[in-house]
């Protein structure tokens, strides 16, 4: 099948039978997120399966009206740009997977509002406006698996792999019959090589850097020995064996670091921090990872809660180590 047009949608070929779609215009930042499309082939899936690929309900119609009938979605994990209109896929009457415990996210925002520690800082009812912005809905039934599980789809397999310095059950997915390796948030987060963007992500408690470094590399040795084709939630198709999305993550993460450390020892130049979230509170205010002083309400306070735990990673996993100062 030829890759179709769609407005609004960029979709790309990876191989003969496999597409990734990117939706260009989004009802807001953290709405969407890029996913694959996997043909009906013979001899294998005979329905399309759809890997993670959070658009609009009305795109996921489209799409459906030209692949014809979709048997299952699997979902990556339980943050919002991956959750918010899941509901779209089971409504034309696909089976939805995503990896336990972020699969209950999908059923219930209480979830995705406790599982993070969102309540240590928010209101619920910040985050319900939070999620109204990105068009959430709830799912009725999602089918939870173990990060690392085989799934097995009308002969397709899809190997999922935990990549858990971005969250809790995060997964990527390798596609070992068709070489292909959709790491889904791990960071690479470019649409074409010249651009930029954020890079790895890690800003909840349960994030950490030390395991996102480790996720790269195990990355990197599975795409090197098993995928021609790379994709991500967030970025361009990458042939083998071009390992710039890998470089790319890492040095986004030094060099965070490097402005953290920075900036950290100049202030011990000239304030007597009493403890690590006196120092903390004064980062926030320099607006290091996000412009937050351009953000009003509860948006504002929503970047904050992230860069708070951005900075507390950098602070307990990088080379600086705060020392109290009397």
């Amino acid at each position: 099948m030829h890759v179709p047009e769609i407005k609004n949608l960029k979709i790309s070929q990876v191989t003969p039978n496999i597409w990734l779609v990117h939706q260009i215009e989004t009802p807001f930042y953290f709405s969407c997120c890029d996913g694959l499309i996997i043909l009906p082939k013979k001899d294998r899936n005979k329905k399309t399966v759809v890997i993670d690929l959070n658009i609009e309900p009305e795109y996921v119609i489209k799409i459906s009206e030209i692949v014809g009938p979709i048997s299952d979605y699997i979902c990556s994990h339980g943050h919002l740009d991956h959750i918010a209109h899941v509901h779209a896929w089971e409504n034309i009457g696909a089976k939805i997977h995503a990896p336990y415990p972020e699969s209950e996210n999908l059923l219930d925002l209480k979830n995705f509002y406790l599982i993070y520690g969102w309540n240590e800082d928010l209101e619920f009812n910040k985050i319900q406006k939070f999620a109204n912005l990105n068009k959430y809905k709830t799912c009725k039934k999602v089918n939870s698996f173990t990060p690392g599980s085989l799934l097995e789809i009308n002969g397709l397999k899809i190997q999922t792999i935990g990549f858990f310095g971005h969250s809790i059950s995060h997964v990527g997915f390798l596609l070992k019959d068709n070489k292909v390796l959709h790491v889904s948030c791990l960071g690479f987060d470019k649409l074409e090589k010249s651009s930029n963007g954020f890079g790895p992500w890690y800003g909840f408690k349960q994030c950490s850097i030390t395991k996102y470094l480790k996720d790269i590399d195990k990355a990197e040795k599975i795409y090197l020995k098993h995928a021609k084709y790379l994709t991500s939630s967030h970025g361009y198709v990458v042939k083998a064996p071009d390992t710039h999305p890998f470089d790319y993550m890492r040095e986004k993460i030094k060099k965070r670091q490097l402005i953290i450390n920075e900036t950290v020892q100049k202030l011990n130049l000239n304030y007597k921090f009493q403890d690590l979230k006196e120092l903390i509170s004064k980062l926030l205010e320099m607006d290091l990872i996000f412009p937050k002083k351009k953000m009003k309400g509860f948006i504002r306070e929503i970047y904050n809660f992230w860069e708070k735990w951005i900075i507390l990673k950098h602070l307990e996993e990088g080379q600086y180590e705060f020392e109290k100062k009397n």
